[in-house]
């Protein structure tokens, strides 16, 4: 297919134009007519472009989705007509880019995860929550626990590492940034889960993009924003800091010097809370003292 018919094709789909996709199919030779429906398919569905679906339909045309991804962008409208064609919402691909159901790849909108669950979008695979925790809302995280989304094995972890990294664009925004640490407070202190848990089955073999317990995701962290908060919320929490700080990457990283100035920190509060509690012991014993020779004063002032 020349590159001709395929920027009529695309204009076609992109004003929901029929008669220019019947112009650009009568230029096409009949050995591409199936690559052109492929990306005909494709583009209607992007641009929701109903006329277009109807008249493929019309040809014979297969017009749901060939990846789960072809479908993202979507309208909703476009999304139901897709299903009223028999459109499996749970379908997966059979390569590696394409085997997240549709709902995974829209884990970050509210919205729409409301809307595939109601439309039978299954919530039991364990990776959901782990996006969710990367990059969406505890709105979103809540509603899929609720529907029986497992926990998994990283979501706290993927949230701190997502706490500490950020594209280039996005570095230094306050807003996202108070986002992803309100995610990580959310799995610890409501949802409960373990601040040394492991990011894999005990005794497989490590995984790819996988580090260890949830502090270590911090250890490797390299977009150079100050992470202390985020360390010492873990270690305020119970995490064991051996692991990260063995590979923490001293060149770009501050995690070893906030894990000191926790354990400084820490340490000075309990030095202060025995100081407290023998200055509270000392002004109790006198106290004592006081009331008890203010008695044995009064005993004194009654003695004929």
């Amino acid at each position: 297919m020349g590159n001709q018919e395929r920027d009529l094709l695309h204009k076609a789909c992109e004003d929901d134009d029929t008669m220019l996709l019947d112009k650009a199919i009568s230029m096409t030779a009949a050995g591409d007519l199936e690559s052109f429906y492929n990306i005909a398919r494709y583009s209607a569905i992007r641009n929701n472009a109903m006329a277009i679906l109807n008249d493929l339909i019309e040809r014979g045309v297969r017009v749901t989705p060939r990846w789960p991804s072809d479908a993202k962008g979507a309208s909703k409208e476009t999304l139901e007509f897709l299903l009223a064609q028999g459109w499996d919402i749970n379908a997966q691909g059979d390569s590696g880019n394409h085997k997240q159901p549709f709902m995974w790849l829209v884990a970050t909108d509210y919205n729409l995860v409301k809307w595939c669950l109601e439309h039978g979008a299954s919530a039991r695979c364990q990776q959901i929550l782990e996006i969710v925790a990367a990059r969406g809302s505890i709105a979103t995280f809540d509603l899929l626990r609720s529907k029986g989304a497992p926990l998994g094995w990283r979501p706290l972890h993927v949230a701190v590492e997502t706490a500490t990294f950020f594209p280039p664009g996005d570095k230094y925004n306050d807003v996202k940034h108070a986002e992803r640490m309100a995610m990580v407070h959310y799995l610890l202190d409501v949802v409960g889960l373990d601040v040394n848990a492991p990011d894999q089955p005990v005794g497989t073999k490590l995984l790819p993009m996988h580090s260890g317990t949830p502090i270590c995701y911090i250890s490797d962290a390299m977009d150079g924003r100050d992470h202390r908060g985020l360390t010492w919320l873990l270690l305020d929490r119970g995490a064991d800091p051996t692991d990260a700080l063995r590979f923490a990457k001293p060149d770009y990283s501050n995690f070893a010097e906030d894990v000191k100035a926790w354990k400084a920190w820490k340490e000075k509060q309990a030095g202060d809370g025995w100081e407290a509690k023998q200055g509270g012991d000392r002004r109790e014993a006198k106290e004592v003292g006081d009331r008890r020779k203010a008695k044995q004063s009064g005993d004194k002032s009654f003695t004929w």
